[in-house]
């Protein structure tokens, strides 16, 4: 009886707000990929799926639901057809087709790329490799999942351009768009890449999951010498004359000059805290000014895997109901509520008044392990010669590679490019570009894709910024499955300072290792 009280609570109020992030090394020459035993069929190996044997749940982008007995795949149309019930968005019957007495109706024709979610009994892949929820993939996934199932590798559109050496990652994109309901822009600097006027970035998929990518523009933004331009959170930019160099860098764990100085990849970060994963540190950090003017902090960061370990916590606890939770969310079932990434926070700024009292400046909150990404935060005031600022940060949570203070020279606005071209490297779209240009349509890849995308820009340099657009669907590992148990996602829902505090532990146990898991178990298409 517990359990099914437990499971009633979590059915009235569950909300998970997943961060999942994508994480993407360069194409270094020296860098080791590990290929994943791949156990899931492609869009073209449908056919070997026995569809007459097993009912799947087709969750449409409008709310509706299919519930089909006896299906069939047409990898021509890239369609789906067969018999059963269509439900409205309140689960009411609207049409049934087929059964003992409709046995001369025609079959529901349902486009896939109208799909949100699927269901199914089958144990193995779902339809079309990987529409909806997958399940039974992973078996044998590679030591390292094996060993560390939270740590395998996850990523959303992850972006390649040339930064004179090599082709090297540079963002990626809308780390947060878990389902089609959460789908939004992501404005990412591409603060290495090499300014040419017939550009092109690389689009990968490395993960196990489907991206939908509606669009991926280019933001241009032109300047003069050594100008840079940062974009703030909300989504203000700024063009920068001189940024200055720290004089100083103190954490809680000494001085970290060193790890911030420079754009170097050596970056800052602590461990997570032992007894509390909702446990806070400060970084405060010296600058000397010439002359009073506008000044923002650039702060260039990512993040760790400890979000990435607590999304697919949640994920292993909801376990095989994990298609009815993000379906529930998808129609918009479930409420609003703090989680436990709302605990865990952002960055926040803090500047040091004439009385030596720390002024709040403004917050950062950028998801993603993998793309270092660089913003900025206006100070409120000018200031003239020495500068002081703290940042305060969740511990074992950030990974911050620079830390420098800009002049500002004022606000800009960016010229809007989009491709035109788009070169398929591995994929199975036949206009790639014609799904990224055309407003309601999208560009969808499937683990092991890649696209190089060509832009034309109108200036002789500018700073770029890579401004995309869509939604991922992440497909269950089965390491994940043996952990359900909707006690403990009752108690990282509806408690999640308390959950934080009883899952450190297990994650401290991982931590030193989830770095070196998450690299090397990333998926390479043979």
């Amino acid at each position: 009886m517990k359990s099914i009280r437990a499971f009633r609570n979590v059915l009235l109020c569950v909300k998970l707000n997943f961060i999942l992030f994508n994480c993407l090394l360069s194409f270094l020459p020296a860098c080791k990929t590990v290929p994943v035993k791949r156990e899931i069929k492609a869009v073209q190996e449908i056919s070997s799926i026995s569809p007459t044997q097993k009912f799947v749940k087709t969750h449409m982008k409008d709310g509706k639901v299919y519930i089909l007995h006896h299906w069939v795949y047409d990898s021509a149309r890239y369609v789906m057809a067969g018999y059963g019930s269509l439900l409205d968005i309140n689960r009411n019957v609207m049409e049934t087709r087929g059964g003992e007495k409709r046995t001369k109706d025609e079959p529901f024709t349902i486009p896939l790329t109208e799909v949100a979610l699927l269901e199914t009994n089958d144990p193995g892949p779902s339809i079309a490799g990987g529409l909806g929820i997958v399940t039974g993939i992973t078996a044998g996934f590679t030591i390292f999942c094996i060993a560390n199932p939270k740590a395998c590798f996850g990523s959303c559109p992850t972006f390649y351009a040339d930064n004179g050496d090599t082709l090297a990652l540079q963002a990626e994109g809308f780390s947060t768009s878990i389902s089609p309901s959460l789908e939004k822009n992501d404005i990412d600097m591409l603060y290495s890449a090499r300014y040419k006027k017939d550009f092109a970035l690389v689009v990968t998929n490395e993960a196990l999951e489907t991206h939908s990518i509606r669009f991926a523009h280019i933001l241009a933004f032109e300047k003069q010498g050594t100008e840079r331009v940062f974009v703030s959170a909300d989504g203000s930019f700024y063009k920068c004359n001189n940024v200055y160099q720290p004089t100083s860098c103190k954490s809680d764990s000494g001085d970290c000059m060193n790890k911030i100085q420079s754009v170097d990849g050596d970056e800052y970060y602590s461990m997570a805290d032992a007894d509390n994963l909702n446990s806070k540190e400060e970084i405060i950090v010296s600058f000397n000014t010439e002359q009073a003017q506008e000044l923002g902090l650039v702060i260039g960061k990512r993040q760790t895997l400890l979000t990435t370990f607590l999304m697919y916590q949640g994920l292993a606890y909801m376990g095989n109901s994990a298609a009815y939770w993000l379906a529930e969310m998808e129609r918009g079932k479930i409420a609003r509520r703090e989680t436990v990434f709302d605990l865990l926070g952002g960055i926040e700024v803090f500047a040091k008044d004439e009385n030596g009292n720390w002024q709040p400046e403004g917050k950062l909150h950028e998801t993603g392990p993998i793309a270092t990404d660089f913003n900025i935060v206006p100070l409120a005031s000018k200031h003239l010669g020495r500068v002081d600022l703290k940042l305060r940060l969740n511990k074992g949570l950030w990974r911050i590679d620079y830390l420098g203070l800009a002049t500002i020279s004022g606000k800009v606005s960016p010229t809007v490019i989009q491709p035109y071209a788009v070169e398929t490297i591995k994929g199975m779209e036949s206009n790639p570009l014609g799904k990224l240009t055309r407003e309601q349509e999208y560009l969808v890849t499937y683990p092991g894709d890649s696209y190089k995308i060509k832009y034309q820009l109108p200036y002789n340099n500018a700073e770029l910024f890579l401004d995309s657009r869509g939604y991922y669907l992440e497909w269950i590992r089965t390491e994940w499955m043996n952990e359900q148990n909707f006690r403990k996602l009752h108690l990282m829902v509806n408690k999640p300072s308390l959950y934080l505090k009883r899952a450190a532990r297990p994650y401290k146990k991982i931590e030193p290792t989830m770095e070196k898991t998450f690299w090397n178990s990333r998926y390479v298409q043979k």
